[in-house]
């Protein structure tokens, strides 16, 4: 019985690629003896992508608990690579942000990045992936829009 779902449909895709490029990512790091883990160095490029930013809109962006956010921000916090800073509008909020000694982390995590986006890339022309970018951020927008004319909604 066929299920009508098509398996090469764009969700799927995107999924797919996420995955892979992510699961690359991950094998690159953990080979690189950089002295954080996957996740860790996943929490890392996040921080550095929209810092400050506040705990739970990490979590969010991550995709994962509130909780487990916390025991990687303990941890990066520890090693002297992230540090919390209260939200002067909320005391009860943090904001995240990376410290000087995360550079040299970040600058071979960005190293690693160019690399599985050059692998992603593969023999596609230059002027087709730029092309499939400026879509995905077009699907992003497209998307957000949406969630927030639901929020709003919701309100």
């Amino acid at each position: 019985m066929k299920s009508g779902i098509d398996p090469e449909n764009i969700s799927f895709l995107l999924f797919d690629i996420s995955r892979l490029m992510r699961g690359e990512f991950e094998q690159r790091v953990a080979e690189a003896g950089l002295g954080v883990t996957p996740a860790e160095a996943r929490v890392l490029a996040h921080v550095a992508r929209c810092q400050p930013i506040r705990q739970h809109l990490l979590a969010d962006r991550l995709g994962i608990a509130r909780m487990s956010i916390t025991t990687f921000i303990d941890r990066l916090e520890g090693a002297g690579l992230l540090e919390r800073v209260a939200d002067p509008e909320d005391r009860r909020a943090k904001f995240v942000s990376l410290t000087d000694d995360a550079f040299p982390i970040m600058s071979k995590l960005e190293d690693i990045g160019d690399a599985v986006r050059l692998a992603a890339r593969g023999a596609i022309p230059a002027e087709e992936w730029e092309l499939f970018r400026k879509t995905a951020l077009a699907v992003r927008g497209n998307l957000a829009a949406v969630r927030q004319k639901v929020k709003e909604m919701a309100q």
